[in-house]
């Protein structure tokens, strides 16, 4: 299933993060590109969860749907929600995730914490309620199959730059074609200072390229939103999260961002008081 030539490059700038190329082998990846579900199920489909324009996870009917015709995506749900997924990404940013520790930007050591790689969230609903106790806290992983197109990226993917939640340890995207044309859609790292916020990398949506990042509190990123696509921008949007919140809130200087508020609807700085100021 993996790709034993895959392409791993890695860089802390402007935050931890790990561009892959060539994840899967190329006949798993093709399996999963030819039998991603298409534009009119997820139409038809009732529980969209509204990260993409487009999107199911676990439980919902259209993912149990594609599980039961396709072998490519029950490999892929099992390969995701196993301990040996989220080993293999807490290997990745194990350094990092030293860091902050060492720094004392964590409310929970994770690297004590269980593993629980069964599903656990369904949409916004937690299978579990022992979860709200700290002491119960375990690492989880989510896979969402979604896609995006014209616009997306300005009421969906985020609305605008943003940090993910705060039990977020590390999130993943995974891109799977469905276009032969794109104007827009890449995926985008922004370094911010007590001034200015400005990008530090564009990563555009290639196949079966996974950009996987540590959520600290400076992961700002955002979409370059599509402005034109022929096809849509087809993804798996991964996650291994925490049941409890496992950031602290740090204080930081407000931004000069004008420049973005416009494409932002939800606005920069609503995003990260949410985060950081709450």
């Amino acid at each position: 299933m993996l790709n034993p030539d895959r392409i791993i490059e890695k860089s802390t700038d402007p935050f931890p993060h790990v561009v892959i190329k060539n994840f899967f082998d190329k006949d798993f990846y093709d399996k999963l590109e030819n039998e991603f579900p298409k534009k009119d199920a997820f139409i038809n489909h009732k529980n969209n969860v509204g990260r993409m324009h487009y999107d199911t996870t676990f439980g919902h009917d259209l993912y149990q749907n594609v599980l039961s015709k396709s072998s490519a995506y029950n490999e892929l749900h099992n390969y995701i929600y196993s301990n040996k997924f989220i080993e293999t990404f807490l290997d990745i940013f194990n350094k990092d995730i030293d860091n902050e520790i060492n720094k004392d930007f964590l409310k929970i050591n994770v690297k004590k914490l269980v593993l629980d790689s069964k599903p656990f969230e369904v949409g916004k609903i937690y299978n579990k309620q022992s979860f709200k106790k700290k002491e119960n806290s375990f690492l989880y992983p989510r896979l969402d199959i979604g896609m995006g197109e014209k616009g997306y990226g300005i009421k969906t993917g985020g609305s605008g730059i943003h940090i993910d939640n705060p039990q977020r340890l590390i999130s993943i995207l995974f891109y799977v074609g469905g276009f032969s044309k794109i104007e827009g859609g890449e995926h985008r790292l922004w370094k911010v200072n007590d001034k200015k916020a400005q990008i530090a990398k564009e990563i555009k949506p290639n196949p079966n390229l996974l950009i996987a990042s540590l959520q600290n509190n400076i992961s700002y990123h955002d979409v370059n939103p599509i402005t034109e696509i022929t096809g849509t921008r087809n993804a798996f949007y991964i996650a291994i999260s925490c049941s409890n919140p496992i950031w602290k809130k740090i204080k930081v200087t407000e931004f000069n961002l004008k420049h973005n508020r416009n494409r932002c609807k939800l606005g920069f700085f609503n995003k990260i008081k949410k985060r950081l100021f709450a």
